[in-house]
């Protein structure tokens, strides 16, 4: 395997970083749970591209053709070593293409299941891996060239303290099957990788090409009021695509055919009022641009935290649950159609420190707010937060799969620059259901939604720095220190609390440290393969 040299000259003209410790991508050094240490974001966003972020030049290569197909013998072997280890046992695993293993439950607690090389462990065609014991260890194994023989995935992560890390997912979109169904036209959903119990890690994976519907990870948070405590951080996201076996092309179907292709989502609407207390950290997503929803969140207290998001038409999505905190991501869209920021339900959400830049909503070609991609969008609801009202799964028409009103979220010190969005109050229509277009007649806005210190800087003449609704205001709104350059679009001036002004700056790279607040750029960092992610790159 060859070793390339580090960071490549190219990406050295377009990236320069203060130096800083980062969470290293080798098993050997990988601390569970470290953070990625701040350092200033001095970053040619000219220059920068997809390609350079996820190119992992200072990782040793592994030429995917040069693996040989394990024999038939050798397959079942693995398989029986799998279903009958020994609690503590260590699995090594000689490099070969393992095909159709199926699924395989892990049972023990406490074994390791690692490829000898990183990255040569290739597991094809359909396949599932399911650590049903405790502190199960899952080390630098490929899935590609097939599909997950279980709709939960190629790897499902139940029990406690089990971890998958330092593997990848490639192209694994194929060998199972993938038709609309008869009731309703609808794909199937398959995930890559579902986790189940307590105290989980996803730790410097890569994830790239899914282009099949379905979640890449999902987090199936048990309803009870105790934390899941997952722990993703350090992975690549690259590449996620939808409608590229025409799902979109049956129009009774588009609206749920459209649906479910997140990056990651953290619980489901009917877990969504317990804690799942998840930590999704330090994470690099590329070209991403599944749907709406890219990281969707759908349960309480967890946080989304220094990632780099670049070029994906997508958002982070706080869709249910409450008390989530979103802070120090670098959102880059790069001009990208659709691109959008951070968007907003429910209640007791902390957003602070986000640097978004370059996103361009979506195209202006819409009525109203109505699902505009901004860079912090305030949605409407379906229920009267202001005097307590709250959905319920027992009361038809607001079941905890609706849209629950923003209450009590505080927005400060971000930035927004150059964006075809910036802050945005939503006068959001809301259909019945998913399979129902019927619009629910009375909805709500946001109430005691505090904005302090923000700072959205946008010099063209086209670009919106507040988008609101004279007829859906907000409720008891404040406003401390805003700063809106740029136009205004539904009312007249900006709030009390808030100026026109065209800031101050100081420039670092391409980043606008602003003297009147928005985000702290000292804490900020643009990600790259080269700090994170597997230790090892496939080449073909």
């Amino acid at each position: 395997m060859k070793k390339h040299t580090p960071i490549a000259l190219a990406l050295l003209a377009a990236l320069s970083f203060h130096a800083h410790s980062t969470t290293q991508a080798s098993t050997e050094n990988v601390t569970l749970g470290a953070a990625v240490e701040p350092s200033v974001a001095e970053v040619s966003l000219q220059s920068l591209t997809a390609e350079q972020l996820v190119a992992a030049t200072n990782r040793d290569t592994v030429d995917t053709s040069e693996v040989e197909s394990a024999s038939e013998e050798a397959v079942e072997s693995l398989k029986q070593q799998l279903k009958n280890a020994k609690p503590g046992e260590v699995i090594i695993i000689a490099p070969g293409r393992y095909a159709n293993l199926g699924v395989v439950e892990l049972i023990a607690d406490g074994i390791t299941v690692k490829a000898e090389q990183p990255g040569t462990v290739l597991l094809t065609g359909l396949v599932q891996l399911v650590a049903k014991g405790d502190d199960i260890t899952l080390d630098s194994l490929v899935f590609t060239e097939g599909g997950p023989a279980e709709r939960f995935g190629g790897v499902r992560l139940e029990g406690m303290r089990n971890t998958l890390q330092n593997s990848t997912f490639y192209y694994f979109n194929d060998d199972y099957e993938y038709e609309p169904d008869e009731r309703r036209s609808e794909y199937p959903r398959y995930l890559w990788v579902s986790l189940w119990g307590k105290d989980g890690k996803v730790l410097n994976n890569r994830f790239e090409g899914k282009q099949k519907r379905g979640t890449l990870i999902g987090i199936q948070k048990i309803i009870d009021d105790k934390a899941d405590n997952h722990l993703i951080e350090g992975n690549i996201f690259y590449s996620q695509k939808k409608n590229r076996y025409d799902e979109l092309a049956i129009k009774e179907a588009i609206r749920y055919n459209g649906n479910s292709w997140e990056a990651i989502r953290i619980g489901d609407s009917k877990s969504s009022q317990w804690p799942s207390a998840t930590q999704f950290v330090n994470n690099l997503l590329v070209d991403s641009d599944g749907e709406r929803e890219l990281i969707s969140i759908k349960s309480g207290e967890n946080r989304i935290a220094g990632n780099t998001i670049f070029e994906s038409a997508s958002m982070i999505s706080l869709r249910h649950g409450k008390a989530n905190v979103v802070e120090n991501n670098v959102i880059i869209g790069n001009h990208k159609q659709d691109t959008g920021g951070i968007r907003i339900y429910d209640e007791n959400h902390v957003v602070r420190n986000n640097y978004l830049v370059g996103l361009r909503g979506s195209g202006g070609q819409i009525a109203g707010n109505a699902d505009v991609r901004g860079g912090v969008v305030i949605n409407t609801g379906i229920i009267d937060v202001k005097n307590n009202e709250k959905l319920d799964e027992s009361v038809k028409g607001k079941e905890l799969n609706k849209q629950w009103t923003p209450k009590n979220v505080r927005v400060e010190n971000n930035t927004l620059v150059d964006v075809e969005f910036g802050m945005v109050h939503g006068n959001q229509g809301h259909r019945v259901s998913l399979f129902d277009n019927s619009e629910v007649e009375t909805i709500f806005t946001g109430d005691r939604i505090s904005f302090r210190s923000n700072v959205v800087y946008n010099e063209g003449e086209d670009l919106q720095a507040l988008r609101a609704d004279l007829a859906t205001p907000l409720t008891n709104p404040s406003y401390s220190n805003e700063t809106y350059y740029g136009q205004v679009h539904g009312i007249d001036g900006v709030p009390k609390g808030a100026s026109q002004q065209k800031p101050t700056f100081t420039k670092f790279g391409d980043f606008y440290q602003f003297a009147e607040g928005g985000a702290d750029v000292s804490k900020l960092h643009v990600l790259t393969a080269d700090e994170i992610g597997p230790s090892y790159r496939l080449v073909k």
